[in-house]
C-alpha cells in the first residue's frame, strides 16, 4: 500500500506540473499577479536548517502516506467504510465514522497533500450515503443525537472550508445544517426563537426528540454501565448494571430510560453550545451576520441563566425556560454536573466562548467560562493539602481516591455537584486555562498556567502536561520541545501504519469506533508548532490559530513544498515565527495570514535581511558563523496577510505584530479579500 501511495502522489504531482507548463504562464508571472495586493518581504539569509524543520517536513510526508494507507485499507470503491451490511444503532449514529477521518482536511490546510483533502471528501460522501441507508442520517445530517456526539462527528466537516472555501456543495451543506439550528428549517425546529434556547437534548435533521425509549439507547447502553447512575432516586435502580438488565419480570433498563426521558429529554443543556462551530462554519462561507447574532444571543441566554442561579451555570433548563423544570434541581441535566462525567460543561464553555470571540471580535465572551472555572477553584483545594479535613470530606461522600488526589498537594477542584454538594475532586485541568489565556492574552490567565506548571514541577520534578509544556515553549521556557514531540509523533505513526497494513479483522464483527482507534492522522503537533494553534480534539472544536499559511506559487492552502514554519513566541501584541526553505536550489513563496480565518490584522513585521546582498552566484562561504548577520527591516503591512519570498536555503525569524480579532473571519483566501 505504501508503494501505491507514493505512485499516486507522484502521478498527481507530475500531472500538475504538465498542466502548469501547458498553460503557457510561468509560476513567477502567476505569483506576481496573485500577490499584487499583498505586501511582500524578501528573506535571503542562508543557514543550516534547524532540526525541528527537518522533523516537521518529515512528519508532513509521513502523514501524507499514512492517510492513504488508512484510506486504501478501510474505504471501498464507493467511498464507504468496510462495515456491516446492516447496522441498527438507535441514536448511536454516524459520528464515529465521520470522526475516523479527523485530521484529513486539516492536514491539507496545514501543508499536506491536497490528495488527502480529496480522499476525505470522497469518504464523507460515502459515509453519508452509507448511514442514510442504515437509517441514522436524514437529509445528509444526523437524525437525532446529542451535541457531544454531533460535535465529534462534524469536527471533520469544519476544516474543509479552509482548503476549498468556494466549494458549493459543502458550502450548501454548511448553510442547510446551520438552518436546522437557527430556526430556518421548518422540518427541524430545534431552536426556540422566543426563549433563544434549544428545545431538546437530542436534536438533528428530524427536529427535537422529546421522548426516549429503549431502542434509542441500544447498543449505547452497554457502554454506560461504566458510568455512575444519572439519578440516585429511581425506584428499584441502585446500580449502573440496570442499563443491561431488561429481564421481563424486572426491566430495569426500561425504568431507567423512562426516568431519564421524563427528566432530561426536554429543554436545553450547556452541551448544546457545542453547536456554535457549526453555525460559525456557515458564517465563514457566507459572511452573513445572522450567524453572529445567533451565536451571541445563545451565549447571552446562558449568561442570564447563570446570573439567575447565583453565578453557577445550571446544567438544565426546561422547555418553558425555567431552571430545573424537569429535574427539580439546577443540577442533574444531560451531560451536566452529575452525569456522565461533569467535565463536559467546562470544555463546552471555553469552546463556545472562543467561537463567539472569533465571530464578534469581543473577548468578553470568555467570561462565562472564566467565572465557572473560578467557581470550581473556590470550592477546591489549591494549597499544599496540609489543611484538608479528611473526616469532613468522608461525611460528604468524597471517595478515598479523591481524598488521595487532594492529599497529593497538587491543585484539585470538584467536577460534580448533586444533593451532597461538590464532590469528585480531580487535578485542575490546565487545558481550560490554556484556552482562556490563548484567547485573552491576559496576564491573569497566564498566571494560572504558570501556577499549575510550577506545581507539577514541584510535585513530579517536571511538567507532565502537554498543554503546559507547549505554553512554556512559546514563552521561551522550554527549549527543544518541538524536536522531542516530532520524534515521538514519527515513531508512533510508523507503528500505526504497520497496524493498519497488518489488519486481519472481519468487518461484520467490528464496532463503530474501530476506525477512530486506527486513524493515524496526528495533526496536533503541526497545529501547535507550525501555526501556533490549539489542537482540534474530539469534542467538536474548530481551529483557532495565531497564523495560517498559503502557497504563493500554487495559490492554495498550506505550507509550500520544502517550507517549514515554527511559531516560537506568543506575546499579547506580537508573535515570532521562524520560516525555513529547505530547498537549496529553488526559491519559495509563502503567504502568512493573521489567524486561521484572517481574524487578526497584521500591523507590521520585523525581520533580518542581508546587509550587502550579492548576486547568488557570487556568494562564497567565509568559514564563519555570520550567515545570520544582516540588517533589521521593519515593514508596515496593515492587512490580513503578507507574502514572504524565501531564497534557496534561507531561514528567517519574523516578528509579527497583531491586532487580534479586528477582522471579519472568513474561509476566503487572502488574495481574494
Amino acid at each position: 500500500m505504501k508503494c501505491v501511495h507514493i505512485n499516486r502522489i507522484s502521478i498527481l504531482c507530475f500531472l500538475g506540473a504538465v498542466f502548469i507548463l501547458l498553460r503557457g504562464t510561468t509560476l513567477a508571472e502567476e505569483n506576481e499577479s496573485q500577490a499584487t495586493s499583498l505586501i511582500t518581504i524578501h528573506c535571503d539569509i542562508p543557514a543550516a536548517p534547524p532540526a525541528w524543520a527537518l522533523y516537521e517536513r518529515q512528519l508532513i510526508k509521513a502523514l501524507d502516506e499514512a492517510a492513504v494507507v488508512f484510506y486504501d485499507q478501510y474505504v471501498d470503491e464507493n467511498g464507504m467504510l468496510t462495515f456491516k451490511e446492516r447496522y441498527e444503532s438507535g441514536m448511536n449514529s454516524s459520528d464515529d465514522m465521520y470522526e475516523a477521518f479527523r485530521g484529513f482536511s486539516l492536514h491539507t490546510a496545514l501543508g499536506g497533500s491536497h490528495e488527502i483533502d480529496r480522499l476525505n471528501r470522497i469518504a464523507w460522501e460515502g459515509i453519508t450515503k452509507q448511514f442514510t441507508r442504515y437509517g441514522q442520517i436524514y437529509r445528509e445530517f444526523d437524525s437525532n443525537w446529542d451535541w457531544m456526539h454531533h460535535g465529534e462527528g462534524y469536527i471533520n466537516f469544519y476544516p474543509m472550508g479552509m482548503v476549498q472555501p468556494y466549494n458549493e456543495k459543502f458550502m450548501d451543506r454548511a448553510i442547510r445544517f446551520a438552518a436546522m439550528y437557527i430556526g430556518e428549517d421548518p422540518e427541524a425546529q430545534n431552536w426556540d426563537p422566543k426563549l433563544k434556547q434549544m428545545r431538546a437534548v437530542m436534536t438533528g435533521s428530524r427536529g427535537p426528540l422529546m421522548e426516549w425509549n429503549k431502542r434509542d439507547w441500544t447498543p449505547t447502553n452497554a457502554n454506560l454501565t461504566y458510568y455512575p447512575l444519572p439519578f440516585l432516586d429511581i425506584p428499584g435502580i441502585d446500580s449502573p448494571t440496570a442499563w443491561i438488565n431488561d429481564h421481563p419480570d424486572n426491566d430495569q433498563f426500561a425504568v431507567l430510560v423512562k426516568a431519564m426521558s421524563d427528566r432530561m429529554a426536554k429543554g436545553d443543556v450547556p452541551i448544546n453550545m457545542i453547536s456554535t462551530p457549526l453555525i460559525a462554519t456557515a458564517y465563514m462561507y457566507t459572511g452573513d451576520e445572522k450567524y453572529v447574532e445567533w451565536t451571541t444571543d445563545y451565549l447571552t441566554t446562558w449568561e442570564k441563566l447563570t446570573q439567575r442561579n447565583n453565578g453557577i451555570i445550571p446544567d438544565n433548563v426546561g422547555i418553558s425556560g425555567k431552571i430545573g423544570e424537569h429535574t427539580g434541581h439546577w443540577w442533574g441535566g444531560y451531560y451536566g454536573w452529575v452525569w456522565p462525567s461533569g467535565t463536559h460543561i467546562m470544555k463546552t464553555l471555553v469552546l463556545s466562548g472562543k467561537v463567539a470571540t472569533l465571530l464578534s471580535g469581543d473577548t468578553r465572551w470568555m467570561n462565562l467560562a472564566r467565572d465557572q472555572i473560578g467557581v470550581l477553584r473556590e470550592n477546591g483545594y489549591i494549597d499544599n493539602g496540609a489543611s484538608i479535613n479528611e473526616a469532613k470530606l468522608r461525611e460528604r461522600n468524597v471517595s478515598e481516591r479523591s481524598i488521595e488526589t487532594i492529599r497529593s498537594g497538587l491543585p484539585v477542584v470538584p467536577w460534580r455537584h448533586d444533593h451532597r454538594g461538590w464532590y469528585h475532586y480531580r487535578e485542575e485541568n490546565p487545558e481550560l486555562y490554556l484556552h482562556l489565556w490563548y484567547t485573552s492574552q491576559s496576564e491573569e490567565d497566564w498566571q494560572h498556567i504558570e501556577r499549575l506548571a510550577e506545581a507539577q514541577k514541584k510535585e513530579r520534578g517536571r511538567i507532565t502536561d502537554g498543554d503546559l509544556e507547549w505554553a512554556y515553549f512559546v514563552k521561551g521556557l522550554n527549549p527543544g520541545y518541538p524536536e522531542r514531540v516530532f520524534q515521538r509523533e514519527l515513531k508512533a505513526i510508523r507503528g500505526e501504519i504497520e497496524d493498519i497494513q497488518n489488519e486481519y479483522g472481519y468487518s461484520e464483527t467490528w464496532v463503530d469506533n474501530k476506525w477512530i482507534n486506527m486513524n493515524p492522522m496526528r495533526t496536533s503537533s503541526l497545529t501547535r508548532f507550525s501555526i501556533g494553534g490549539i489542537p482540534i480534539d474530539t469534542r467538536g472544536e474548530m481551529l483557532h490559530s495565531q497564523v495560517r499559511y498559503f502557497d504563493g506559487e500554487h495559490r492554495r492552502a498550506g505550507l509550500p513544498q520544502d517550507v517549514a514554519a515554527l511559531v516560537k513566541r506568543i506575546e499579547p501584541d506580537w508573535i515570532e515565527v521562524e520560516v525555513v526553505n529547505l530547498d537549496v536550489t529553488e526559491p519559495r513563496s509563502l503567504i502568512v495570514q493573521g489567524g486561521a480565518y484572517g481574524e487578526h490584522r497584521i500591523q507590521r513585521v520585523e525581520f533580518t535581511k542581508t546587509a550587502d546582498p550579492q548576486p547568488r552566484g557570487d556568494r562564497r562561504s567565509s568559514g564563519s558563523d555570520n550567515d545570520s548577520e544582516g540588517t533589521k527591516i521593519r515593514q508596515e503591512v496593515d492587512g490580513i496577510a503578507f507574502a514572504v519570498n524565501l531564497d534557496p536555503g534561507a531561514t528567517s525569524t519574523i516578528r509579527i505584530y497583531l491586532d487580534r480579532y479586528t477582522n471579519k473571519p472568513s474561509f476566503a483566501f487572502p488574495w481574494d479579500r
